[in-house]
C-alpha cells in the first residue's frame, strides 16, 4: 500500500494529468487550442481581386496559384467559380478599365480621354476583323492539295449515266399507312 501511495505522488493518475493537460494516445501532452499543419485559406477581397486580374490576364491556374502562395487545389477549392470563367473576367476587367478610363476623360483627363478615343477606335476594328473573319469562314477554301481518297470520292459522284449511283427506293407504305405513288421521274 505504501508503494501505492508513492507511486501516484510520483506518478499522478491519468485521469489528474487529463485535468490539467490534455494528452495523445501514448500519453504525451499536448495543447488542443493549436492546430496541426498549416492553417487553412481564407479568400479576402484582395485575393479575390488578384485571382481575378491573374485569370482575367490568361494566366495558367498554376501560375495563379504561384502568385498568391497557394497549391493548385487550394486555388480550385476557394476560386473555382473564378476559374470557370476565364472570357468573362476578361470581358469584365476590359470593361472595367474602358469605363474607368472614359470616366477620368470626362472629368478633365486629356491623356484619359485621348486612350478611351483610342481604345474605342480598337474596339472598333476588332469588330470589323471579326466580321471579316466570320464572312472569309463562309467562302469557299480554295483546295490546295486533296487526297486520293477525296479524289476517289469527288469523281465517283460525278458519274453518271449507267454506272451512277442509283436513287433511293421510293417507299410504298408508311408506318402502315399508303402512300401515293407516282410512276412520274
Amino acid at each position: 500500500m505504501r508503494e501505492s501511495a508513492e507511486l501516484d505522488r510520483v506518478f499522478p493518475t491519468l485521469l489528474e494529468l487529463d485535468m490539467e493537460q490534455h494528452l495523445d494516445l501514448f500519453g504525451n501532452p499536448y495543447d488542443r487550442g493549436r492546430a496541426e499543419g498549416r492553417p487553412s485559406h481564407v479568400s479576402s477581397q484582395e485575393s479575390i481581386i488578384n485571382v481575378m486580374v491573374l485569370v482575367a490576364a490568361g494566366q495558367t491556374n498554376k501560375e495563379v496559384a504561384g502568385a498568391l502562395g497557394l497549391d493548385v487545389k487550394t486555388l480550385r477549392k476557394h476560386y473555382a467559380h473564378l476559374l470557370k470563367q476565364r472570357d468573362v473576367m476578361m470581358n469584365r476587367l476590359r470593361t472595367k478599365l474602358r469605363t474607368a478610363q472614359i470616366q477620368q476623360g470626362l472629368a478633365g483627363n486629356a491623356a484619359a480621354l485621348s486612350g478611351a478615343l483610342k481604345m474605342l477606335d480598337t474596339v472598333s476594328a476588332e469588330r470589323v476583323a471579326r466580321d471579316l473573319r466570320g464572312k472569309a469562314a463562309n467562302q469557299p477554301v480554295a483546295r490546295g492539295y486533296v487526297s486520293k481518297k477525296d479524289q476517289r470520292l469527288e469523281s465517283a459522284q460525278a458519274i453518271g449515266g449507267k454506272y451512277a449511283v442509283p436513287a433511293a427506293p421510293r417507299l410504298v407504305a408508311s408506318n402502315g399507312q399508303a402512300v401515293a405513288v407516282s410512276d412520274e421521274e
